[in-house]
């Protein structure tokens, strides 16, 4: 291993320590993984029930809190703004 190169790795480590013993976060974006199944949790609607209010498919829906599947960046978006607005989403989505 070149020696600009283990430099690097310990910087690397560094940040990572800092990150986790401090919850430093210069320089680096974390993101945290969306849980589905708590959003529609908070809506209390079932599986059946989420996926005809938001127009998304049950099945997709099923894949994805069970954890065979992730949700496209579309879909990612829209169940994000589900959890802050439920209500504002199913009263646009109406039809």
């Amino acid at each position: 291993m070149k020696k600009e190169d283990f430099e690097s790795f310990k910087r690397g480590m560094a940040e990572a320590k800092g990150y986790i013993e401090e919850g430093k976060r210069d320089g680096y974006v974390t993101h945290t993984p969306l849980d589905i199944k708590a959003v529609r949790a908070k809506t209390k609607l079932s599986q059946d029930g989420f996926a005809r209010t938001y127009g998304i498919e049950v099945t997709a829906l099923r894949d994805w809190e069970q954890g065979r599947r992730k949700p496209d960046r579309a879909a990612q978006t829209l169940i994000t703004i589900i959890d802050k607005a439920p209500d504002v989403v199913a009263k646009l989505l109406e039809r």
